[in-house]
């Protein structure tokens, strides 16, 4: 699904101009719940963003601009690490880890100004989906080379997004810069796990969830930002390739050499860790009624 997006994305994005001098950026973001989420135990949370973005449709001499591109992000918003005992490998000390992260997929409709030849302002239109997911892994404290760990996905939510962003980008030459943004999207129900509520029992460990009807989300970022190449039309270049070519190549020699052996090795698969505590849903508590 997220291979079709991003191919639908580039195909959208290189047919808007024949002549375009693309925009990417990268760079780190950060992330706060909003509204009824902000009330929820979903934690603020970090993590990097990507985004392409067309040359404007609107003419060079404008000081408008009208882009259209592709955001994407990962994020990871809180977690939980305990120490646990492994019945494999016996000797080795384990760690289990919950934690929510979510991932984002979102088209994009830029409006920037040109306050001036440094400084572009923008606002973004914003749509598109985000993934909520949460998961336990279980893996030799300290890594191994024998084991790997067992991730377990448990929850997984997609939610519709839309929403805005604004931003500043701040020309540092030609070809580079810096970019400062922030965006607010709504999104609908998302299942995640409630931090705060996971405990560790003689016999296991137990985890609760948490789910909330909207997923509101503020993100602000800092990136560096590149305009990246042209795409020039077949019609357009006027070279040297109009006059006749009258090179003659000369015959050329393949010489032979015997086969080498091919030797192939074969890697012995990792075993997975056993943890000597199950690793459970929390039982919700039944009130009692007389």
């Amino acid at each position: 699904m997220k291979t079709k997006v991003l191919l639908a994305s580039l195909l959208i994005l290189s047919g808007l101009s024949v002549s375009a001098q693309w925009q990417f950026g990268f760079g780190g973001m950060g992330l706060g719940p909003v509204d009824r989420f902000d009330s929820s135990v979903y934690k603020p949370g970090a993590g990097f963003f990507m985004n392409i973005t067309s040359q404007s449709v609107l003419p060079k001499a404008s000081p408008y601009e009208i882009r259209f591109g592709i955001y994407l992000d990962h994020m990871w918003s809180g977690s939980k690490n305990f120490d646990v005992d492994l019945a494999d490998p016996i000797t080795e000390q384990g760690q289990t880890t919950f934690q929510n992260s979510s991932v984002g997929n979102h088209f994009i409709t830029r409006f920037g100004y040109k306050a001036s030849p440094k400084i572009t302002l923008f606002t973004d239109g914003i749509i598109g989906h985000r993934k909520f997911y949460s998961q336990t892994t279980t893996g030799v404290k300290g890594g191994s080379e024998e084991y790997e760990d067992d991730i377990n996905r448990v929850f997984t939510s997609r939610t519709f997004r839309y929403g805005i962003g604004v931003g500043t980008r701040f020309n540092l030459g030609k070809s580079f810069g810096i970019e400062l943004r922030a965006d607010y999207t709504r999104g609908n129900e998302a299942s995640y796990f409630d931090l705060d509520e996971i405990k560790e029992t003689t016999t296991s460990f137990e985890y609760a969830d948490e789910t909330w009807a909207h997923s509101d989300l503020f993100v602000y970022g800092i990136a560096l930002n590149w305009k990246l190449f042209r795409i020039q039309s077949s019609g357009s270049y006027n070279g040297s390739n109009d006059a006749p070519n009258n090179y003659t190549p000369s015959p050329t020699y393949r010489r032979t050499y015997p086969r080498r052996r091919t030797t192939t090795r074969t890697t012995k698969p990792k075993k997975k860790v056993t943890p000597k505590k199950d690793i459970k849903k929390k039982e919700k508590e039944v009130p009692i009624t007389w």
